[in-house]
């Protein structure tokens, strides 16, 4: 599986692998994750978002299609929102994403596994399809 983040890529073949990839954290203390299957094949395709213990992940099945966003918010305000800062965001600031679709880094990092697993979507977690 490949992942790549804003100035790095990765080839991890197992879990422990996976894991030292996700521990990366870039200079504004955050990250954005986007793994593949392999170098070759772009879909499906996993995106997390990371800024200190908290992620979102975006799940995308096929080209063309928008995706499926894991639902949160445990904990985590009501109405509120989460300002993930990594490089590369837009705007420099951070990116302010609704409490509904953060959830535990530790979490983002159980979806993460399954997918390097099963290359599918996690059934362990609610998604809203978009």
């Amino acid at each position: 599986m490949r992942v790549d983040e804003f100035t790095r890529s990765w080839q991890v073949t197992n879990a422990k692998e996976l894991a030292a990839a996700l521990t990366s954290r870039d200079e504004k203390g955050g990250a954005l994750f986007f793994m593949t299957p392999d170098d070759d094949q772009q879909y499906p395709s996993l995106a997390i978002r990371v800024t200190k213990d908290f992620a979102d992940v975006h799940y995308f099945p096929f080209d063309g299609h928008p995706g499926f966003r894991c639902l949160g918010g445990a904990g985590l305000p009501k109405d509120g929102w989460t300002n993930f800062a990594y490089q590369g965001c837009d705007p420099g600031t951070g990116e302010e994403t609704p409490n509904e679709f953060v959830i535990p880094f530790a979490t983002a990092c159980e979806i993460a596994e399954e997918f390097h697993r099963s290359g599918q979507r996690s059934n362990a977690v609610e998604w809203l399809e978009l």
